[in-house]
């Protein structure tokens, strides 16, 4: 039996079938937050998934990546949006950015680009130093370490001996012990690369059994990633061992146009949805109960429910 269940009919996002959705999600205040599928705009979704209010965020291009902290919400901006046109996709493109907002969508502070253009990803923040390590997942395949202050203070490019960074599209901050460690998703490569808080490498984690993990979150002693090409997510233990698959559709990722389907003229249009399987999970978050929500890479979007039961 899985552990987790999937909610049906939970919440309903904006009509947009021309915004192809790529946006983070995190659980602020007891409220699940989202960004819209076509427009800068923060979605607040009520745990019973009602949609409270719809705030903009001016100046951003695309809210990928989400990490909650005390004063508001970090969000990694990639610098570029896809729309479709026709058969193909069209990319309107500016300046990858990485910013503070508060409840209102106001922007309170930025981190500024350590190289040669990034394109930001996803944000962790450590606690206990005030740090924040970014993932330049789609630019430089890096990860920058700042300090509270916003200076930055080291670069990691991966491993030598376990091999560089391909798409490092998440980093997250592993509390489940007592020594609290870094998780870099390095997406293309199939993989978790582990490391301590102060940029030490020490494991890699999940290799053969993930192959696209763009997200993930720690729920109690495991680890839940969303394996996205193979349209499902994925369970790990404390030990970093496999534990299940939730949700998988493997027809999903060989439909034509895949995440999104083609009509008679083979134009681009949102894809069929199967109650209870994905078709591109994203990006995911959990809250207190371990009840997980997630997001879709598809056009016009989709935000589903996970409840956690019982093994």
């Amino acid at each position: 039996m899985s552990r987790y269940q999937w909610v049906p009919s939970w919440a309903e996002l904006p009509p947009a079938p021309h915004g192809w959705m790529h946006s983070g999600i995190a659980l602020l205040d007891g409220e699940i937050v989202v960004a819209h599928a076509g427009e800068p705009t923060l979605l607040w979704y009520g745990e019973g998934g009602d949609l409270r209010r719809s705030v903009p965020v001016p100046g951003l291009l695309e809210l990928h990546g989400f990490e909650v902290v005390p004063d508001g919400l970090w969000i990694a901006d990639i610098g570029s949006k896809r729309r479709p046109r026709g058969a193909e996709f069209e990319t309107r493109r500016g300046d990858g950015r990485v910013v503070l907002v508060d409840r209102d969508g106001a922007i309170r502070r930025e981190l500024h680009d350590p190289g040669r253009g990034w394109s930001p990803t996803a944000v962790a923040h450590v606690a206990e130093s005030g740090d924040l390590w970014v993932a330049d997942g789609y630019g430089q395949q890096l990860v920058h370490r700042f300090d509270a202050a916003g200076r930055h203070l080291l670069t990691l490019s991966g491993e030598e001996g376990a091999g560089r960074f391909s798409c490092p599209h998440c980093v997250a901050v592993d509390r489940r012990r007592g020594d609290p460690e870094l998780y870099v998703a390095d997406r293309a490569n199939g993989r978790l690369q582990v490391y301590d808080l102060e940029g030490r490498f020490r494991r890699v984690a999940g290799a053969g059994v993930l192959v696209t993990p763009a997200d993930l979150a720690f729920v109690r002693e495991q680890l839940v990633l969303t394996d996205y090409t193979r349209a499902r997510l994925t369970i790990l233990d404390g030990d970093d061992t496999f534990v299940e698959h939730v949700g998988e559709d493997p027809q999903a990722p060989t439909r034509d146009g895949w995440p999104n389907a083609r009509d008679q003229r083979g134009d681009l249009v949102p894809p069929p949805l199967v109650p209870g399987r994905f078709n591109s999970p994203h990006t995911l978050a959990a809250d207190g109960g371990g009840d997980l929500y997630v997001t879709e890479w598809l056009l016009g979007g989709r935000l589903t429910k996970w409840q956690r039961v019982a093994a």
